[in-house]
């Protein structure tokens, strides 16, 4: 690191504020990713909804996101009060994710199917329209609390390690709905509910809302009507570098979600013969091995991108994510059945590169967007990579089901599956974990911010409109 480029006392977030900040990743990860989650194994195991159904189920919330995200993001960029642009929405909507997760799992169990599918798109769209208004404004003040190309990296290490550990946790919620306490899963799934409810999306949630700071909340207004909404979304959306980073984190979210989907009937049907409830621990400690090797990565990759540049530790942990992909073929195995425990090590890492490396570059990004169209919007922005993590996530379902239902599987067969069936639903899984990485790859070389021009940017930024 150049000495010129050192971070300046006056750039540098107090830890209070990169906490605070850093419990709302809990919430964050949570509501992006436990629907699907617990969603899979209550409703299309248990209940017993059609792969390709849940998946739609799944699917449909996302098309209305597309709307509510980017309208979110500019309320949230324009929105004046004493409170802030961005802290009343994470309050407000802290308590709103709480009371529509909640209802997720209050489905009748006597309903058939189609009732059953119904009740899951309304809640669904209902607990992510809540997690809209508290997503968007809160990543886009994490984006914004320091304007330093270094200090933002040092902000997402503790914004990634509450992500990491919102992913620990996500990994378990499905196994203890199966404890002999609960009648039935279902009613596991509510207790589950109810608590995340309370401590994760209220109590964690609330929390950069009380000790978050709003940094740029005095130069966002300054040319709020020069630029239209939709002008404002096509821009944005259509920049280059946003174009490198939305590719980046689609094709991350969209292959990672998909092999983690498919993992799960690899690890119960192949590799642990059809025990379902063996396979659904054995498949949390695998996810439990990411979490620790990303609490390591954390730190890793923390080094590497204040060295060597982000650009360069996205390569690197890029390069090392396709040796993974091409490993699965060969640890997933019936023969060696705790092989599988080595996934981690080599694909642990892109997941936290999402965490600290990634919302390090869209905050740059945020700055360069300013630069290049003279509005601030971090909201707008936020909104973007949103609304493409759940897409990815979400849509990876419907995806899944086809998959499923593509390769003949019969989960009433167990692990006497047709033949075929799960070599098919093996060549998914290892080409997915192959083909993410090859695009991030190429979508990377888009990206054109790197520290020098960062730091550019920010200088010609502070000569136009002043330091915030």
């Amino acid at each position: 690191m150049s000495e010129h480029y050192i971070t300046k006392g006056e750039d540098r977030v107090p830890f209070a504020q990169k906490l605070g900040v850093g419990l709302g990743a809990f919430p964050f990860i949570t509501g992006s990713m436990v629907v699907n989650y617990l969603g899979l194994p209550i409703f299309q195991l248990f209940l017993g909804m059609n792969p390709m159904l849940f998946g739609l189920a799944m699917t449909i919330p996302r098309f209305w996101d597309a709307f509510t995200d980017p309208i979110m993001g500019r309320i949230s960029d324009r929105y004046q009060s004493k409170y802030g642009r961005r802290r009343p929405f994470v309050f407000v909507g802290a308590f709103l994710m709480a009371i529509t997760f909640i209802s997720i799992w209050m489905v009748p169990q006597g309903w058939g199917e189609m009732g059953m599918f119904a009740w899951l798109v309304i809640t669904s769209i209902l607990f992510f329209t809540a997690y809209t208004i508290y997503a968007v404004p809160c990543y886009a003040l994490a984006c914004e609390l320091t304007p330093d190309y270094h200090e933002r990296t040092r902000v997402m290490v503790v914004w990634a390690i509450f992500i990491n550990i919102g992913n620990l946790a996500l990994m378990w919620y499905a196994p203890i709905t199966n404890w002999e306490i609960f009648e039935t899963p279902l009613i596991g799934a509510r207790y589950i509910g109810l608590i995340l409810g309370i401590l994760v999306f209220v109590l964690m949630g609330i929390m950069p809302a009380i000790l978050g700071r709003e940094r740029y909340q005095s130069v966002t207004v300054k040319s709020e009507e020069k630029i239209g909404f939709f002008i404002a979304i096509k821009q944005a959306a259509s920049s280059k570098p946003m174009l490198g980073l939305v590719g980046i984190v689609f094709a991350l979210n969209f292959g990672g979600t998909i092999a983690g989907s498919i993992a799960l009937y690899i690890v119960i049907y192949h590799v642990k013969g059809g025990d379902l409830e063996g396979g659904m621990i054995l498949n949390s400690w695998n996810g439990t091995g990411f979490v620790i090797v990303g609490f390591l990565g954390i730190l890793l990759l923390r080094w590497m991108a204040l060295n060597f540049g982000k650009k360069r530790a996205m390569y690197v942990v890029l390069s090392l994510t396709f040796l993974g992909g091409i490993s699965k073929w060969f640890i997933f195995t019936s023969d060696l059945p705790y092989l599988m425990l080595l996934d981690s090590i080599l694909n642990g890492p892109i997941w936290v590169s999402l965490g600290v490396i990634v919302p390090s570059m869209i905050a740059d990004l945020c700055d360069w967007d300013e630069w290049k169209f003279g509005e601030r919007r971090a909201g707008i922005i936020s909104s973007v990579f949103n609304w493409i993590t759940k897409f990815g996530t979400s849509f990876t379902f419907l995806v899944t089901g086809i998959a499923v239902s593509f390769s003949g599987f019969d989960e009433t067969l167990g692990a006497n599956q047709p033949e075929g069936t799960m070599t098919a639903l093996r060549v998914f899984f290892v080409g997915a974990s192959v083909l993410a990485p090859i695009i991030a790859m190429l979508c990377l070389r888009l990206y054109p911010i790197g520290e020098k021009e960062a730091y550019q940017i920010r200088k010609e930024l502070e000569e136009r409109r002043g330091k915030v």
